[in-house]
């Protein structure tokens, strides 16, 4: 009697990062001089967010230097206006995540025109503040590179194949910088979603590629702070002052596919069912809320969804009793078969059946011949190796369907000018069936396929605090939950 075995796995993964060793925050550094590169003291400098609107405000030092610590990644407006001096201003300048960004500056004394403006450059801009050495990826990136990660999964993890220094072995470990797996650290929004069972990331604890703002894989000469030689970074974006949204739909099918080698069986194209949709959406913007959220431009939301269909049919080739065979006739095989009673050979390699049996030792067992009719199936196709090139007479096509659902949401409010707020919720589910069985590692020949549902939970809550120009406080909670289970 054949009887499949329930097996349940349950893993329940709960960290809470703290996070002066996890921020996503980056600088923004300069120096204010004259024409004759003097520094310029006591110089108003004013940094706007272009994308919500945000601003923070320093007084060049006495030697005309400014520093704005832990602001979000994105793009930014410096103003600087000193009493004597034209005002000069710097366009939409791109910070990265971790990023310290210079941004020197020098002003002329003022004349008929008040103001000069510079747009920053549009290509990568070089590090000079240490020797980091990193590669980064927008959002425009992410979703435009030919990398088509979404044609399998909904993790954006496949983008470190596009990443110079990034390698992955067979097995799927990644190494970068040379290093080993295990000196790889991976986390979003600071917080950690490295696989603590194995080496590598929680692939499906990140969120959908709609909510990723950057993709920032750091190499060498790592901060301490992050304790591994490499670093995996990804940050979310926020909403901005206007709404933005948007829809996609990645698609699939067997109809679309070329025939392979081999597929002509019995007289027929052979193309395994495939039929794989990938679809969602997101949408962000400005939130108000009367009686309840205060201030226009302060609170602003970001919330997606990503979802996939795979319905796929696993062809097995496999090799069957012949009815030949089932009536005991082996003659087609060359190797000779042995009567286990007297250790003699089966003349014409035929087991006995029917009268010619002197004894029920000779014949077939009659419940080896049972197992036979009603649990192996006949041959369906011809046997051959223009099968796909492999020798069998029995296709197998069993149904593999998987479902995917997540969803991101992301609030963001700018308390005081001193104090912002941001807290993020991600969840997913997977729900897939499979020929393998995840214990044994073999395929379920004949059986029905293994089910598998993963589940994954992520929260985020991050406070900046400026205290003074010279304190400020980042507090940081992350939670994940991944729960797996095998039947």
């Amino acid at each position: 009697m054949f009887a499949k075995a329930i097996m349940i796995l349950l893993v329940i993964t709960v960290t809470a990062p703290w996070a002066s060793a996890q921020s996503t925050f980056g600088d923004v550094v300069g120096v204010v001089k004259d024409q004759n590169e003097g520094g310029v003291p006591g110089a108003q400098v004013l940094l706007t967010s272009v994308d919500d609107g945000s601003q923070h405000q320093t007084a060049s030092d006495t030697d005309g230097a400014f520093h704005f610590v832990n602001l979000k990644a994105g793009n930014y407006d410096l103003v600087i206006s000193a009493a004597g001096f034209s005002d000069f201003k710097i366009s939409s300048a791109h910070l990265d995540a971790r990023q310290t960004l210079r941004l020197d500056v020098v002003v002329k004394l003022a004349s008929a025109s008040q103001s000069v403006e510079v747009a920053a450059s549009a290509g990568p801009m070089m590090n000079t503040e240490d020797a980091t050495i990193a590669d980064s990826k927008n959002f425009q990136q992410i979703t435009s590179l030919p990398v088509n990660y979404r044609g399998t999964t909904t993790s954006p993890l496949a983008m470190l194949a596009t990443v110079p220094g990034a390698q992955q072995d067979a097995n799927g470990n990644v190494s970068v910088g040379g290093g080993l797996p295990s000196q790889v650290q991976y986390s979003v929004d600071g917080s950690s979603t490295v696989n603590i069972r194995q080496n590598g990331a929680l692939g499906n604890m990140n969120p959908s590629s709609e909510l990723i703002a950057e993709f920032k894989v750091t190499e060498f000469n790592n901060n301490a702070e992050f304790a591994q030689l490499g670093d995996v970074t990804i940050s979310t974006k926020s909403g901005t002052g206007q709404f933005h949204g948007s829809l996609f739909e990645y698609t699939q099918n067997s109809a679309f596919d070329a025939a392979v080698r081999g597929s002509n069986i019995n007289g027929q194209t052979i193309k395994p069912h495939k039929v794989f949709h990938t679809l969602g959406g997101s949408l962000g913007g400005p939130l108000e809320i009367p009686k309840l959220l205060h201030g226009k431009g302060k609170t602003f939301f970001f919330a997606d969804y990503e979802g996939n269909r795979k319905r796929y049919s696993t062809p097995l080739f496999l090799f069957v009793p012949t009815t030949a065979m089932r009536a005991g006739d082996f003659s087609g095989v060359s190797t000779p078969l042995l009567d286990p009673y007297t250790g003699k050979t089966y003349p014409r390699n035929k087991i006995p059946s029917g009268s010619a049996c002197t004894s029920s030792q000779d014949c077939i067992n009659p419940v080896a011949l049972s197992l036979l009719n009603n649990y192996l199936p006949a041959p369906n196709i011809q046997n051959g190796a223009a099968n796909f090139g492999v020798t069998a007479n029995y296709l197998q096509q069993t149904p593999t369907p998987s479902n995917t659902n997540g969803y991101d949401v992301r609030i963001d409010r700018t308390l005081t000018g001193k104090q912002s707020l941001f807290v993020r919720w991600s969840w997913k589910r997977l729900n897939s069936q499979s020929l393998t069985d995840g214990f044994l590692n073999s395929v379920n020949n004949f059986l029905p396929p293994d089910h598998d549902l993963e589940n994954n939970k992520n929260l985020i809550i991050s406070h900046n605090f400026t205290i003074t120009d010279r304190l400020l406080n980042e507090a940081r909670f992350g939670f994940r939950a991944n729960w797996h289970y095998v039947w």
